[in-house]
């Protein structure tokens, strides 16, 4: 028999054995032994011809009702895709559940039907048949009748799979085909119309012309038949308050969410788009864009599809035309200009910014002597009040993040030592502790053990089991959070230690040859701010790693 605990010891000798009748009665009164926390995982699909009855709403009533009939089941965590296609396992909601029951907050997986857990029957197989019962994870489909605890699936699991992968695959191939054939026929299939056009509310694959956006377009047209550049359209665009097509767009309820809205001007690189768009001239072009391994690649514009007079122009042919050959006589004789040689690596991209602004300033080589500056161009791009003029030359930025690395070498240097031997020290620590929470743990593991044992044979009573399996059950969950808290410290500070090891070898090449790289400085600067009076501000990333000190 399993070891009793102490304080039970006395009154083993003084209460009678219970019968085994008795026994029986109290095993199936008591609540099972092992208790689940549950990862309610629900999926839209991004099917279009999806079932109603796969509703979100729909799936968490399923597997809430049956969690509530359930006694060994609670509900830890919805876990939700929305939109999300289950031919891959690469979903937000669906990786953040296997985190969490890899880090054993949760211990069963609640789904309404296999079709919801994945349609890819190879992979949604190994979760479900390996890597699940491998972490002691159990699986339930619930339409399904699936119950990862009761059978295995047997052939039915496999079947179900495959049936569901080649129902997405089905999908897909006749989405895709429809596409296709809708662009080779010329209809729209964009999800919203270019910009000067509106999608016609008797047929979507239509395109009439939106007047007040159709006159924008006009006016860039006309503008840039005058040789103006599309950095002067797009500041004269924004100077007289015009919105750009995104923010027009929300404002009439075409785009609905202000996150999908970038920038609230114009910009040269929208203007450019356009002015070389032969949409505007009734001819439909698409296929500029194709799906590849899931990731999205330009196709080049010779090989998009061209169906001619497919919708009103709001561009006429000669005017088009005639921009394109002025476009390309500016681009040959700025090029012609700005030969001077091949330009140097820009060893700051994207770490630049104007302090007035906060805009990224852009880089540029002065044709006298091929000396670069950073410049903010707010004020070109955008309009002559957006900002101030702002600029500084790349030489000085250089010389300015070099001395100040100097400047600190020493403290960041010492700083490393210091913290490499303060992790040294903790890892001692905190190993001898691991050795206490495990052999804690391992006692408290027999006695929780051996409590349903002692309430059979009458050594305790029902309310004691309870009460004491509770306490204990409190004892080892402290226990393993405490286990949890050291391991976690232990990463955290070996991935700083990682981090603080690249710091210091890249300062270490810096005071060797005083040369600054791509690399060195992705690895040591946040970004770099530029004042109206040429002052430079440096935001180094080793300043929060060595927790000050670095930063000027």
């Amino acid at each position: 028999m399993k070891p009793l605990l102490n304080s039970c010891e006395g009154r083993r000798h003084k209460m009678a054995r219970k019968s085994r009748k008795n026994a029986d009665i109290l095993s199936a009164e008591t609540a099972p032994d092992i208790y689940y926390n549950a990862a309610a995982y629900v999926r839209l699909s991004a099917d279009a011809k999806r079932k109603p009855g796969d509703s979100l709403e729909n799936q968490r009533n399923i597997i809430e009702n049956f969690i509530a009939a359930s006694s060994d089941i609670k509900l830890a965590e919805i876990y939700t895709d929305n939109y999300a296609t289950g031919t891959n396992f690469e979903r937000p909601g669906f990786q953040k559940m296997l985190k969490d029951v890899e880090n054993k907050r949760v211990n069963c997986i609640i789904v309404k039907d296999l079709t919801r857990f994945g349609r890819n029957a190879i992979d949604a197989g190994y979760y479900i048949e390996k890597y699940l019962p491998s972490l002691n994870c159990r699986f339930i489909a619930v339409t399904d009748d699936f119950d990862s605890n009761i059978s295995d699936g047997g052939i039915m699991l496999p079947l179900k799979n495959v049936i569901a992968e080649a129902h997405a695959l089905d999908i897909s191939r006749k989405c895709k085909a429809a596409q296709r054939q809708n662009i080779a026929e010329g209809r729209f299939v964009g999800r919203m119309a270019p910009y000067g056009y509106a999608l016609s509310p008797e047929d979507c694959h239509k395109l009439v012309v939106d007047e007040e956006a159709a006159a924008v377009v006009r006016q860039i047209f006309e503008r840039a038949s005058e040789s103006m550049t599309p950095g002067e359209i797009a500041r004269s665009l924004n100077e007289a308050q015009i919105l750009p097509p995104n923010r027009y767009k929300l404002s009439k309820g075409t785009i609905t969410h202000e996150k999908l809205v970038k920038s609230g001007f114009w910009q040269a690189k929208i203007i450019a788009e356009i002015l070389d768009y032969r949409m505007y001239i009734g001819d439909m072009a698409q296929g500029k864009t194709q799906k590849s391994n899931g990731r999205y690649i330009t196709i080049l514009p010779e090989k998009w599809v061209i169906v001619p007079n497919t919708h009103e122009p709001i561009i006429n042919h000669d005017l088009f035309y005639e921009v394109q050959k002025i476009r390309q006589r500016i681009s040959e004789i700025n090029a012609a200009k700005q030969y001077i040689g091949a330009y140097t690596p820009h060893i700051f991209k994207g770490k630049v910014f104007c302090a007035k602004c906060g805009q990224l300033t852009h880089r540029q080589r002065q044709n006298k002597d091929g000396t670069y500056w950073f410049r903010c161009e707010s004020r070109w791009k955008f309009s002559k009040d957006a900002c101030t003029i702002v600029s500084v030359k790349e030489a000085d930025l250089k010389r300015e993040i070099i001395a100040v690395i100097h400047k600190h070498a020493e403290v960041i240097l010492g700083k490393f030592v210091h913290l490499e031997r303060e992790i040294n020290h903790d890892d001692a620590s905190g190993d001898a502790e691991l050795r206490e929470i495990s052999a804690k743990l391992d006692k408290d593991g027999r006695m929780l053990r051996s409590l349903y044992e002692s309430m059979v044979e009458g050594v305790i009573t029902k309310d004691e089991f309870v009460q004491m399996k509770s306490d204990y059950q409190e004892k080892i969950a402290a226990l393993s959070n405490r286990a949890d808290e050291i391991r976690n410290a232990r990463r955290a500070a070996e991935d700083k230690t990682s981090e603080c090891q690249d710091l210091v070898s890249a300062v270490a090449a810096i005071l060797a040859d005083d040369k600054l790289t791509e690399e060195i400085i992705a690895l040591l600067v946040e970004k770099v701010l530029i004042n109206p009076d040429k002052s430079i501000e440096i935001c180094f990333k080793f300043a929060e790693v060595f927790g000050g000190g670095a930063d000027e």
